[in-house]
């Protein structure tokens, strides 16, 4: 399993930089924002920074930007092994075709886990105790997430298990991440059209049927790899 593990690393090592950069980047540009405040020596100025709503926007960002690699990670998961010709080779080496899927989400999903527990982190925990933050409830220690955390983090599984569905059978990294990045719209898009003809609680119905069909994505996507005969 260490071996596979360290071959799906390789294969996604550009989507993990990517990601690591898009996670990083907008905290790296608060931390350069306060610095920059401290060494004007301004009061207000740092004031301005360093308080909760600013930390609450360059973590939304992140959280934002991450859905984009949280999307990669699904669609390059099968896909590029067939795009550099290395899915016909492993089909001649010792490991099952369960190990090899194990390995792959042990990745994808373990790398879109530690983008979202260092955001939920920062958003929930860290930026509550910042000046300008509303008081905790009952001395909890982090603070619940609204509904527009609800409705990224049901994008997010949209985007995985769509563009995992297709990096099942397709060729082409860059076309099976497109169709999770798709995938909200479609279903927004839908769920409008119904919508405009009968009113209906939209958020709630986007929240279910993206769940739903992410979800069901993932699944088909693992069943569809294990049952392929072709690479």
């Amino acid at each position: 399993m260490k071996a596979l593990l360290w071959k799906d690393w390789c294969v996604n090592q550009f989507v993990l930089i990517v990601g690591t950069v898009l996670l990083f980047l907008p905290y790296l540009i608060f931390l350069i924002l306060v610095i920059y405040s401290l060494r004007q020596g301004s009061a207000v100025h740092v004031n301005m920074i360093w308080e909760y709503g600013t930390m609450k926007i360059f973590g939304n960002i992140s959280l934002t930007l991450s859905l984009l690699t949280i999307a990669m990670l699904g669609g390059n998961a099968m896909a590029a092994e067939r795009a550099d010709r290395s899915a016909e080779f492993l089909l001649y080496l010792p490991p099952s075709r369960r190990s090899l899927i194990t390995s792959k989400i042990i990745l994808a999903v373990g790398a879109s886990l530690v983008i979202w527990i260092v955001n939920l982190l920062i958003l929930l925990v860290v930026a509550p105790r910042l000046p300008g933050a509303p008081p905790l409830v009952d001395g909890a220690l982090w603070q619940a997430p609204g509904d527009g955390m609800l409705f990224l983090g049901v994008t997010a599984v949209l985007f995985f298990g769509v563009a995992w569905l297709a990096s099942s059978f397709m060729a082409s990294p860059a076309i099976a991440t497109s169709c999770g990045l798709l995938a909200p719209a479609v279903v927004g898009g839908i769920l409008g059209s119904i919508h405009y003809l009968h009113r209906f609680p939209f958020p709630k119905w986007y929240n279910s049927l993206g769940l739903t069909v992410g979800i069901l994505g993932f699944i088909a996507g693992t069943v569809v790899y294990l049952r392929r005969f072709a690479p």
